[in-house]
C-alpha cells in the first residue's frame, strides 16, 4: 500500500529520508525496536505537546516504554516487511485535550472519510535498497475535511512542524545506529 493509495491530495507534507549501511531486513527490524527512550528529543516534544492531555488524565498509557511504532496517534494500516509500514487515521489535534475519540478506521475508510471538523493524517516509513545498503523514508500528510478545521490545523502545524521534522529526524538516526550495528 502506498500514502497515494489514502490519501493522494494533502494540504502538508513533510519528507525525510537517509541512507542506511545495511540491509533492509536489519533496517526493518531496528525500525521496530527503536524504543521510546532511546529517543530523547521525541519525549520531550511529546511531552510538551501533550501536557493537557496528561493533565486531564486521559493520556497516562502512553507513557509506558514501548516501541516508538506503537506510539503513534494513528494506527498501522498496512504493513509489508521489509519494504514498508503505513499510518493512518482521523485527528483533531489542535484541541488542547486531543479532541473527540477518533473512529478506527481502515484504509478504504479513511479515503472516504469526509466528516467536518478533523484531519486525515496519514504516514510511512519506506525501505528501499540502494548503493549496497537502504534508504529509509518517512513521509507524513494532513488532509483537513472543511475550511474551518484547514485554518485550525494550518495555525497548530506552524507551530509543530518542526518538532514533528526534528522526531522523524530522530527516528531515522535511531534506526540507521540500531541498524548499522547489528549489520557491522
Amino acid at each position: 500500500m502506498e500514502l497515494d493509495d489514502v490519501l493522494p491530495n494533502s494540504h502538508h507534507v513533510t519528507r525525510q529520508s537517509r541512507w542506511v549501511d545495511a540491509p533492509p531486513e536489519a533496517v526493518w527490524d531496528a525500525l521496530h525496536e527503536v524504543k521510546l527512550s532511546g529517543l530523547p528529543v521525541t519525549v520531550a516534544l511529546g511531552a510538551v505537546r501533550f501536557l493537557p492531555v496528561l493533565l486531564s488524565g486521559k493520556g497516562l498509557g502512553r507513557l509506558r516504554d514501548r516501541p516508538f511504532l506503537e506510539a503513534l496517534p494513528v494506527p498501522v494500516l498496512a504493513s509489508s516487511a521489509p519494504e514498508s509500514v503505513v499510518f493512518g487515521g482521523v485527528l483533531q489535534a489542535w484541541r488542547l485535550g486531543g479532541g473527540e475519540q477518533p473512529p478506527a478506521l481502515d484504509a478504504e475508510d479513511l479515503q472516504r472519510w469526509i466528516r467536518p471538523g478533523w484531519v486525515k493524517a496519514v504516514m510511512d516509513f519506506r525501505l528501499t535498497p540502494v548503493r549496497g545498503g537502504t534508504e529509509l523514508s518517512s513521509e507524513t500528510r494532513v488532509l483537513a475535511t472543511d475550511p474551518t478545521t484547514r485554518r485550525r490545523f494550518a495555525l497548530y502545524w506552524r507551530f509543530v512542524q518542526p518538532g514533528s521534522t526534528a522526531i522523524r529526524w530522530e527516528v531515522l538516526t535511531a534506526v540507521q545506529v540500531r541498524a548499522e550495528a547489528r549489520a557491522a
